[in-house]
């Protein structure tokens, strides 16, 4: 196998050095009143995102959340309530395409440190792309996403009530706005979210 960055031959994707040399550059955005994190600029990583539309991509994503996770954990510094806090983890659009979900993979990540991934539970029911496609696009069309969670049927405290998103790419931003209103409609605290890269860096 060799590197997909720089071609020399290595076990992984990407090699140890490629890898220290791709930069964090921490971002924070907030929608419907939501932090939303991101760790790359997009501009810095495309050719490595763009590895999603083919099967090795999942390996690609597996890396580059890893690290992403390891400084958002880290940068936090209060291990001890991540490990405590019962939170689920939720992946944008979370389906099976080109072999696995893009998104599951991220979110397996995110999720290392105690908390709890939900998958499957966010899925859209509208199949628009919005690649290359403008604001105006994105607002006409929206992904009418359905969240599928139920809820305790013994009538206890709701124990999934406390969520966090993860996504890709966040670009205008519709898309996440989208996803936090449809969970919060169902009762549900979107208390933050991810995403890998930040299109406007």
């Amino acid at each position: 196998m060799k590197c997909v960055v720089c071609g020399r031959f290595w076990l992984k994707p990407i090699c140890k050095q490629c890898l220290f040399e791709i930069k964090i550059t921490p971002s924070v955005r907030v929608i419907e009143g939501i932090s939303v994190y991101s760790f790359y600029a997009y501009s810095e990583v495309a050719m490595l995102m763009k590895s999603k539309y083919y099967i090795f991509g999942s390996r690609i994503l597996h890396i580059l959340a890893l690290k992403a996770s390891d400084y958002f954990f880290d940068s936090q510094q209060n291990p001890s309530f991540w490990k405590t806090a019962n939170f689920y983890g939720v992946g944008v659009d979370d389906v099976i395409k080109s072999a696995y979900s893009h998104t599951a993979v991220i979110l397996r990540a995110f999720c290392r440190y105690g908390f709890k991934p939900a998958y499957g539970k966010l899925k859209a029911t509208n199949a628009v792309q919005y690649a290359g496609k403008t604001l105006g696009y994105r607002q006409q069309n929206p992904k009418k996403f359905v969240f599928d969670m139920p809820s305790p049927k013994d009538g206890s405290k709701n124990l999934l009530e406390d969520i966090f998103i993860v996504d890709d790419i966040i670009t205008t931003g519709t898309t996440m706005s989208e996803a936090i209103k449809t969970i919060e409609s169902t009762g549900r605290n979107v208390r933050f979210c991810i995403a890998l890269c930040d299109a406007r860096n």
